[in-house]
C-alpha cells in the first residue's frame, strides 16, 4: 500500500464472498481504474450486533481463495486485526498513513446506504478524507441515488474525486445475490455454484460453516438423480452385499454403507469431464489412466464424496478410491467394498462370479483374487492397460 495512489476499498462482512462483489470490484476496475481493489472484511460490523456472523479468519480465507486469481484485488487484514468495532473512518485514516501522502481512497458502497452514510461515525470527517463510489443495488432506483449524491455532494464539495466529486455512482446492471440468500440455500443443502467461487464453497463446506452435514438418506435420494437407473440399482446391490460382508468380517458397517453408496459416484462422466478434474483436482494420471480413463474413477469418485458431499472419513475415502483396482495394503473395509462390487446381488452373470460368492464368506482374500485374476485376464484380452497396483493387490492377497 504504500506504492499505492489510487485505491478502492470494498469492506463487507463476505460471509461468504460471492460473485456479486466480484463483479462490482471488475466493474470499478474497468470504470474508474484504481490501481487496486482493496477487499477489506469487517472484524467485528457494527451494523450487525447480535447477528450471528461467522469468524473473521474465516471470511478472510474465503475471500483470499475468491481473489488470488485477479491480479487487480488485494486483500486487507487491517480490521480483523484492529481490536473493537470496525468503522470505515479509522480504516480511511490507517490507510492513509500507509499510503503515499497524494493518494486517493475510495470507498465502494451499496446505493442504498448513501442515506445512512452521514449516521456513520465521524461522516463529516469521514467525506472530507476519502470519496465514495457508490453501487446500483436492488430495489434502489438510479433517480433516488443521483437525487442523494447531488445533495451529498453539494454539502461536501468536490476537489480531485474520481469525478471532481465526492461521490460518484457506478453505471452497471444491480446484482442481485446476498450473503442471506447463499446461507440459506447451504443451510437446505442447495447448490451455490452460480453464486459462489467453488473453492470458497469448498471453504465452507470444510468448515461446516453454513449447513449440518449431509444424511445418509439425502445423498442417497441426490445419487439417485444424478446416476442412471442402471448404476443406481447396481449401487444399491454394493450396499445391500457391503452391509452384509462388514457384519461378517467385523468391518465397521456404517463406514462400508458410505462407501458402497458414493464408490461409483463419479463412473458416469464423460471422459473429457474425467480429464479435466484429473487436473484440476491433482489426481495422479500416469500411462494406464491415459489409455483407460475409467481407471479414474475411483480416485475421482473419493475426491468427489470429499467435495460434494464432505465426507472426510480417511477409511471412507480409501476404500472408494481403490475399489476397482485394489492396492498392496488393502484393509478389511477395502476388501469389503471391492468384493461387495464384484458380487452385487443384481450383477449380470459372469464366468468366476458363482465361484466368488461361494468364497465371499468364507476367505475373503481368496475370494478378491479370483475377481482381480478375472479382471486382468480381460483387460489384456481387450488389450487394454492394467494397473501395476492390481498386480500388487493381487501379490498382497495371496
Amino acid at each position: 500500500m504504500d506504492r499505492c495512489h489510487s485505491l478502492a476499498v470494498l469492506g463487507g462482512t463476505f460471509d461468504p464472498i460471492h460473485y456479486g462483489h466480484l463483479a462490482v470490484a471488475e466493474a470499478v476496475l474497468a470504470r474508474f481504474s484504481p490501481q487496486r481493489v482493496l477487499f477489506m472484511p469487517c472484524g467485528q460490523p457494527p451494523h450487525k450486533e447480535g447477528v450471528n456472523v461467522s469468524p473473521a479468519e474465516h471470511r478472510y480465507q474465503m475471500t483470499l481463495l475468491a481473489t488470488c486469481d485477479y491480479p487487480g484485488f488485494d486483500v486487507s487484514r487491517m480490521e480483523l486485526d484492529r481490536p473493537g468495532a470496525s468503522f470505515t473512518v479509522d480504516t480511511a485514516r490507517q490507510l492513509l498513513a500507509v499510503c503515499p501522502a497524494d493518494a486517493k481512497v475510495y470507498f465502494i458502497i451499496g446505493a442504498d446506504s448513501l442515506e445512512q452514510l452521514l449516521t456513520w461515525k465521524d461522516a463529516g470527517t469521514l467525506l472530507t478524507l476519502c470519496r465514495f463510489i457508490a453501487v446500483p443495488r436492488p430495489g434502489y432506483g438510479k433517480k433516488q441515488s443521483m437525487e442523494t449524491i447531488s445533495k451529498l455532494n453539494e454539502k461536501f464539495g468536490g476537489g480531485g474525486g474520481l469525478s471532481g466529486e465526492r461521490i460518484a455512482l457506478l453505471d452497471m446492471e444491480k446484482v442481485d445475490i446476498s450473503g442471506t440468500q447463499i446461507r440459506k440455500r447451504m443451510s437446505e443443502g442447495k447448490s451455490v455454484r452460480a453464486y459462489v467461487p467453488r473453492a470458497v464453497e469448498e471453504y465452507a463446506h470444510a468448515y461446516n460453516l453454513y449447513r449440518a452435514p449431509y444424511t445418509f438418506d439425502a445423498v442417497k435420494g441426490d445419487l439417485q438423480k444424478r446416476l442412471s437407473p442402471k448404476r443406481f440399482v447396481h449401487t444399491l446391490g454394493v450396499m445391500k452385499e457391503a452391509d452384509a460382508l462388514a457384519r461378517h468380517y467385523g468391518a465397521d458397517v456404517e463406514k462400508a454403507r458410505w462407501a458402497a453408496l458414493l464408490h461409483d459416484c463419479a463412473k458416469e462422466y464423460s471422459t473429457d469431464k474425467k480429464m479435466i478434474l484429473c487436473k484440476k483436482w491433482g489426481i495422479p494420471f500416469d500411462g494406464a489412466h491415459t489409455a483407460q480413463i475409467d481407471l479414474t474413477h475411483g480416485p475421482m469418485g473419493a475426491e468427489s464424496a470429499k467435495r460434494d458431499y464432505r465426507v472426510n472419513d480417511a477409511e471412507i475415502l480409501q476404500a472408494i478410491r481403490y475399489h476397482s483396482t485394489g492396492h498392496q495394503a488393502m484393509t478389511v473395509l477395502d476388501k469389503v467394498i471391492m468384493l461387495a462390487d464384484f458380487i452385487e446381488p443384481y450383477r449380470d452373470d459372469y464366468p468366476p462370479l458363482a465361484q466368488m460368492r461361494k468364497l465371499a464368506y468364507t476367505d475373503i482374500n481368496k475370494a478378491l483374487r479370483v475377481g482381480i485374476k478375472f479382471t486382468i485376464k480381460e483387460e489384456k484380452q481387450a488389450k487394454n492397460p492394467v494397473h501395476p497396483i492390481s498386480y500388487e493387490a493381487l501379490k498382497a492377497l495371496k
